[in-house]
């Protein structure tokens, strides 16, 4: 069974504040890899989907 009071007195504890602070930017770090990597993606896919508009291929008779 969990006592409200210990939880209240742990979470205003300096020893949670310092873990929280910790995590969350822990957490930022990973969130802005993940981005950083999307950004990164230089696939195959990626590119040609990224350069589609660049090439007319109906008009020009160009495969």
């Amino acid at each position: 069974m969990i006592n409200s009071m210990e939880v209240s007195q742990h979470v205003a504890g300096k020893s949670h504040g310092i873990k929280k602070r910790v995590a969350e930017f822990r957490l930022m770090n990973v969130q802005v890899g993940v981005r950083q990597q999307q950004e990164e993606d230089i696939s195959v896919i990626n590119a040609w989907i990224r350069n589609l508009h660049k090439v007319d291929f109906l008009s020009s008779g160009q495969a």
